[in-house]
């Protein structure tokens, strides 16, 4: 049996050494916390659950078909929430007017009549300037700014075009979107499954360990962070620990509040918020309007943080609380009395998919990694947990291919 290591038990390491113990290999997954899943974990309390970060996974083939295979019984959104609303002095579901509205069908359905070529982003451009080239100033900034920022947690300001919208510019036969599951206990019911079945399979999990590469033979999956992957390489191959170390991190931070008192002017998906209205919140997700047999008590998840916002973070809950309050009556216009409430900080948890990592990118793709080395991670296939179902597959084909 061919041994293989992976380091770093994040959603990234665990579907990839799934796939491989699959294929045959003895996998020996090494984390260095005391809990596998990464980002991904659901806080348990006497109102309702609250997601640590992630609550579903886009319902892709790969997804439904990872949920069977670890027998686990999905969660479908409720109806309510396929309405989503976009703040624009007061959540709207459509935050332009008539005349912004004409303007941008005016900009968009010639160059769509000529192919979808003549959207694609130029190297180097950010997407707000992409989008104030093609959708013009209102679009960008009420639409494409939040529902970006809502993904990649960061103004768009600084987002890199050709990173985030480029894969939509290339030929791939693509998944039908059917919305997202999750499992009904939340995502910690994932990564238990997952965390089993690869037990179940012979699979080695190493806790509070942090190996050095070095001391590994076999192939190696470097499944963590890229700050993270950058350390690990130092030693060994410090040319691609350079190009790792050059990938900027942004923080993350979700607020997940239990409310005595539903709000109801409100019953969606939740609210994107655009910059420029001094408000530090980047979105609310109105947890108890998408999925159901989750909750005791209404409650929100708010989101905060990013590259230029990290100091949030540091914020003690009670200031937190405070800042989201006055939030909260700014934007739905509600004080109900909270009942509870859960915060995770995550420091440096995401790459910061700026100009910078499009760079990154473009070197990784033109170099050779070093025999027997290979990444995995947020950084390289996108945000979402299906885009990285969907490399782990791809990855553990290519080392069974090599390896095998």
């Amino acid at each position: 049996m061919k041994n293989v290591s992976v380091i770093g038990a994040g959603f990234a390491g665990l579907t990839v050494s799934l796939e491989l113990a699959q294929k045959g290999f003895q996998v020996d997954l090494y984390e260095s916390s005391s809990r596998v899943g990464g980002l991904l974990g659901t806080d348990y309390t006497e109102y309702g659950i609250a997601e640590r970060a992630a609550n579903a996974l886009i319902r892709t083939t790969k997804a439904n078909d990872l949920f069977a295979r670890l027998g686990l019984t999905p969660s479908f959104p409720l109806e309510s929430s396929k309405k989503r609303f976009l703040f624009r002095d007061h959540p709207r579901s459509w935050p332009l007017s008539f005349s912004e509205s004409l303007s941008l069908l005016a900009r968009v359905v010639p160059r769509l009549l000529l192919g979808k070529r003549h959207l694609r982003p130029r190297p180097q451009e950010t997407l707000e300037a992409w989008g104030k080239r093609l959708l013009g100033p209102k679009a960008t900034r009420f639409i494409l700014g939040p529902a970006m920022q809502g993904i990649y947690g960061n103004d768009i300001s600084g987002l890199s075009a050709s990173l985030i919208l480029g894969p939509l510019f290339r030929r791939k036969k693509k998944d039908k979107y059917r919305g997202l599951l999750t499992s009904r206990g939340g995502m910690q019911d994932l990564v238990d499954a997952l965390e089993k079945a690869l037990r179940d399979k012979g699979v080695r999990i190493h806790l509070n360990t942090a190996p050095d590469l070095a001391s590994l033979t076999g192939p190696v999956v470097i499944a963590t962070s890229a700050k993270a992957a950058s350390a690990l390489t130092l030693s060994k191959h410090p040319e691609l620990s350079q190009v790792l170390g050059k990938i900027r991190m942004s923080s993350l931070m979700s607020v997940t509040l239990f409310f005595n008192k539903a709000q109801t002017s409100y019953q969606g998906f939740g609210c994107l918020i655009p910059r420029g209205y001094n408000l530090k919140a980047l979105g609310v997700l109105m947890n108890s309007y998408i999925f159901k047999d989750r909750n005791k008590h209404y409650n929100e998840t708010w989101i905060m943080g990013g590259y230029e916002e990290s100091s949030l973070l540091d914020l003690p809950d009670r200031d937190v609380l405070k800042l989201i309050a006055e939030e909260r009556f700014k934007i739905l216009g509600h004080k109900e009395s909270l009942l509870d409430y859960r915060i995770n900080r995550w420091k440096d948890a995401l790459p910061y998919y700026d100009l910078q990592l499009e760079e990154v990118s473009s070197l990784l793709m033109s170099q050779n990694l070093p025999s027997g080395v290979y990444l995995h991670g947020n950084y390289l296939s996108g945000i979402g947990l299906s885009k990285i179902l969907e490399r782990s597959e791809v990855l553990a084909e290519q080392i069974a291919g090599t390896h095998g």
